[in-house]
């Protein structure tokens, strides 16, 4: 009895190290000029200090306007020094993972690259140009909390409200 006991709390043990080990990519795409890609820097500040573990955090630019210094000026202006500048100016990783939106984040296991959640980072807009009263929810905080949990969120994923990405032709 004592064994299959010690046992089975070995194998909880295992799993739930197992689960935090788990390895995100986070896929944030952003444009400079964008006020709610701005807007956003503190909820993703949030994420990154409570998920930096267990997730990698990209900064993805979709424009053809971006530039490697326009970029780093953002992250620096924003304080967001954790993440990864990925400029997207042909749009492939922005059309693989179906962005539309900036700002608008992509969560992909990192070794399956299976998308998990795509979506809004926060509640904080209810349209383009109208922001919510009263509390603000931090939906990818929320979104990688249930994802680390290994609860699957299933589509519809809740819209982004931004600045539309212009694709090229």
């Amino acid at each position: 009895m004592k064994k299959s006991i010690f046992t089975l709390i070995g194998l909880l043990v295992s799993f739930s190290l197992f689960a935090q080990e788990q390895k995100l990519n986070v896929y944030v795409f952003l444009a400079e000029e964008c006020p709610i890609s701005i807007y956003m820097a503190k909820p993703l500040r949030e994420a990154v200090a409570q998920f930096g573990e267990q997730a990698t955090f990209h900064a993805v630019f979709p424009s053809t306007k971006s530039t490697q210094e326009s970029a780093e000026q953002f992250l620096e202006d924003y304080d967001l020094p954790q993440f990864n500048i990925i400029l997207d100016t042909d749009q492939s990783l922005s059309t693989k993972l179906g962005a539309t939106i900036t700002p608008e984040v992509a969560i992909t296991h990192s070794e399956t690259e299976e998308l998990l959640y795509r979506g809004r980072i926060s509640n904080a807009y209810a349209a383009l140009g109208r922001m919510r009263h009263g509390t603000r929810i931090n939906d990818l905080v929320n979104m990688l909390t249930r994802i680390t949990k290994d609860e699957k969120i299933t589509p519809p994923w809740l819209p982004a409200i931004g600045c539309f990405i212009t694709f090229n032709q």
